[in-house]
């Protein structure tokens, strides 16, 4: 039998590769649930072949070669072929690192001591050679089944803060696993208990990080409530409007009709403008998406009853991958913020609040606000602060809109003058 044993580590060997490729696929796929790969067939590549070998890194007690160059390795990975935040990123690292080493020092040793228990005949190394690749290829794909839908949630949700929280969080399992590694006894197996509850320490707190995602869900869903009431009432308002043009429509057309038969033309013109301008200004559509219209239709109103001039230039035609709650808290929090700083111009024909927002060509949703302004711009430790007295109650607007930039990893500038200010939103609609 010993005769066809290099034939058969060589048949396992290549069967094992295969395994591991297989493997690294389901932990590249895992990998890119959380993050986004940077572009290019070089880095798909890269990041494949760096997934393959990382999942299947060996890892021996006292291995701090290894266990090293497997953190060095993936971090260096995340940070250079992968883009969004770099908390996003490194919460890569703190979760997936510990379940890599952990598992594959745990099952490595588990059957190494197995198989010195029952004498290591040459006959069952090729067995536990499967073995071994087969427990990390089925736990690798239990995981990317397990949570693919709950990942790709919580990397659309989560902002910095979210990730930093989480990244504290898993921090604990990293720096157990490698201390309890790098000064492993002699009998291994007293760290096996530390191993695996690292192990499942991590897997926990990805479905920890899907309570803060329900969470973070449940608070969209619950401004998603209070803008649909806006927009009921927008509505409302509008019927309402509508059902008193109605009523008072005969009186409008005698008018007309008395100014007519007296040869009164250009009147009968501009009354016919005037009540055409009061008709079409209840249903201006700015976008197609209603709850996003109904509440720049309510800005917009709001801020021509302050006599403030708005130029809106709205092109989102194309389907945004960004939620409409989102949008409307970018739209109406700076919306606000415009029409709270106009109002403090005292001279009506110098307020003005210029509105862009469109969907490029190469795949982002930019968004532009620029109002005039004559107060004082308050900062504190580099964040905007509201000049109201109650300060403590108001000055959200701003951290709203950053929140929803970061959670999309997008780009927020905010820019002002003497009699200016301006907000800029740049954000990759993938």
């Amino acid at each position: 039998m010993n005769e066809f044993l290099p034939a058969v580590n060589t048949a396992v060997y290549f069967f094992c590769s295969a395994l591991y490729f297989l493997e690294g696929f389901f932990f590249y796929r895992v990998l890119c649930c959380i993050v986004r790969r940077r572009e290019g067939r070089l880095w798909a590549a890269a990041v494949f072949l760096s997934c393959a070998a990382l999942s299947s890194m060996i890892i021996f007690p006292n291995d701090l070669f290894n266990v090293t160059l497997d953190l060095i390795w993936f971090t260096a990975m995340m940070l250079l072929a992968f883009r969004g935040s770099l908390w996003q990123r490194l919460a890569a690292v703190v979760i997936f690192y510990p379940l890599i080493i952990s598992q594959n020092f745990l099952v490595m040793d588990l059957l190494g001591n197995l198989l010195l228990l029952l004498g290591d005949p040459p006959f069952l190394n090729p067995l536990f050679s499967i073995a071994d690749t087969a427990i990390h290829l089925a736990l690798w794909y239990l995981i990317l089944r397990l949570m693919e839908k709950r990942l790709s949630s919580i990397s659309r949700l989560f902002d910095d803060r979210t990730w930093i929280l989480l990244d504290v969080i898993c921090l604990a399992s990293l720096v157990n696993i490698t201390t309890c590694i790098y000064f492993s006894p002699e009998e291994s197996y007293k760290i096996w208990p530390a191993t695996l509850a690292c192990f499942v320490t991590n897997l926990g707190s990805l479905f920890l990080a899907e309570y803060f995602m329900i969470s973070i869900q449940r608070d969209m869903e619950r401004k998603n409530l209070k803008l649909r009431k806006s927009y009921y009432e927008e509505l409302e308002q509008n019927q309402s409007r509508i059902r008193k043009l109605r009523h008072d429509m005969n009186n409008h057309f005698s008018v007309i009709r008395s100014l007519v038969h007296s040869g009164n033309q250009t009147e009968a013109e501009q009354y016919l403008e005037k009540l055409e301008e009061r008709i079409t200004a209840d249903s201006r559509i700015f976008c197609q998406n209603s709850i996003i219209n109904a509440v720049l239709n309510a800005k917009y109103n709001l801020a021509v009853e302050h006599e403030i001039d708005c130029f809106f230039h709205i092109g989102l035609k194309r389907l945004l991958s960004i939620d409409a709650i989102s949008l409307c808290c970018l739209f109406a929090n700076t919306l606000d913020n415009a029409i709270e700083a106009s109002l403090k111009i005292s001279d009506p024909q110098d307020r003005h609040i210029s509105v862009k927002a469109r969907v490029t060509e190469n795949g982002y949703f930019s968004y532009e606000i620029v109002n005039a302004k004559n107060n004082a711009v308050l900062k504190k430790n580099g964040t905007f602060c509201s000049d109201k007295t109650d300060r403590a109650s108001h000055g959200f607007g701003l951290a709203n809109v950053r929140e929803v930039v970061e959670r999309y990893s997008g780009t927020l500038d905010i820019s002002y003058t003497e009699d200016t200010f301006s907000v800029t939103v740049l954000i990759r609609n993938a």
